[in-house]
């Protein structure tokens, strides 16, 4: 399967999950508390190299590829996720910086459940969400209990190593799952015509 097709089956899942949280979120009330952004100051969340192949693949096509392939093999001292906005202005949108093109995890942490003991799902969410919205956890969690319909961790993750095994499988963290994204989308087409944006005249 081409790269631009692993691209777009990503993307379907995607669209698919978004649809399933905007229906559980409108269910129970449950959402970020307003300018936190704690979840993505943390240096050790983990994901696969295919959940930013969407990311990797749009670096390519506006040119950029090598620059961020560059800043993240020369700054490794620096643990926090690369598409970060550190500085965030009056305005600005939220923490991420190309939020259209986010990971899997960075879609799923707060409004998603994790199979735990005898197979029983349990809401995963964060302490801002919890001591600012206990009213939405509570519903969240009674909505998760009676078995309706919610977004499940391992199902997102066993769908997305349908598509490709390898880069789906094992996690890094966050940065070294981009970088291994970016590599991959560059080795790809290092023998092959890049893609790249229709200008619009």
């Amino acid at each position: 399967m081409s790269i631009y097709l692993k691209v777009q089956a990503v993307d379907r899942i995607f669209n698919q999950l978004d649809k399933e949280l905007g229906s559980f979120q409108k269910s129970t009330g449950l959402g970020c508390v307003a300018n936190c952004g704690n979840c993505c100051l943390k240096p050790d969340i983990n994901a696969t190299a295919l959940e930013f192949l969407p990311l990797a693949y749009h670096l390519l096509k506006n040119g950029e590829a090598e620059e961020w392939l560059e800043l993240l093999q020369n700054n490794t001292s620096d643990k926090l996720c690369p598409v970060l906005n550190k500085v965030i202005a009056p305005g600005s949108i939220g923490f991420c910086s190309d939020y259209a093109h986010r990971g899997l995890i960075c879609r799923l942490f707060g409004f998603s459940a994790m199979l735990h003991k005898n197979n029983k799902p349990k809401l995963v969410t964060c302490k801002p969400i919890k001591e600012n919205k206990p009213e939405a956890v509570a519903n969240a969690e009674a909505h998760i209990a009676s078995k309706s319909n919610y977004p499940l961790i391992s199902n997102y993750y066993m769908q997305l190593r349908s598509i490709d095994e390898n880069l789906g499988e094992e996690l890094f963290p966050i940065r070294v799952a981009i970088e291994k994204a970016i590599q991959t989308v560059l080795g790809y087409y290092a023998y092959r015509k890049p893609p790249t944006y229709k200008k619009v005249l």
